[in-house]
């Protein structure tokens, strides 16, 4: 997935621990609001520093990602998603899009336990990929990109640490 700090992209009350949640819909994304101090980036490379905010508001979620220049980094990068639970399909869908003009559109089931597994639709690069990403706790999460739909090795990792 295209820059899949996205992949933040997502859930549960604050109250109790990420692997005994059973929320459906919208309640599962309630884990997620906040602000979140994360790295992420391309499997064997450097890890970058980006900050996550989450909200919920009318049925949707928001994440905005800033990821400011550093390292090798010439401009900052910024990414945004947008999530919904499609209850007439019964899945989630999240669009998402950066400052580079990359965009993507992908869906996920809804999850028992602690591990989401999303899978691209329709992507400005006509690359479909897939993600998972794991609760670990209530206070962070990891996540891992992967270049195709079938691909076992990912090419993109990050986790996130609550911070607010």
């Amino acid at each position: 997935m295209t820059k899949v700090l996205g992949l933040f992209a997502l859930a549960i009350a604050v109250v109790a621990p990420a692997g005994a949640q059973s929320a459906t819909g919208m309640a599962a994304l309630q884990y997620y609001v906040g602000t979140w101090s994360c790295t992420a980036g391309p499997v064997g490379r450097t890890a970058t520093k980006a900050t996550a905010t989450y909200t919920i508001d009318s049925g949707v979620m928001r994440a905005w990602v800033d990821v400011p220049a550093q390292g090798k980094m010439t401009k900052p990068y910024a990414f945004s998603s947008a999530t919904t639970y499609d209850a007439k399909n019964g899945h989630y869908v999240e669009t998402t899009l950066d400052n580079d003009s990359a965009w993507s559109v992908s869906t996920s089931k809804p999850w028992t336990g602690n591990t989401e597994q999303w899978t691209d639709r329709s992507t400005s690069t006509g690359k479909l990929g897939h993600g998972q990403t794991v609760r670990t706790d209530q206070n962070s999460f990891a996540f891992l990109g992967y270049p195709t739909l079938t691909s076992t090795q990912a090419d993109f990792k990050g986790s996130c640490t609550r911070s607010s």
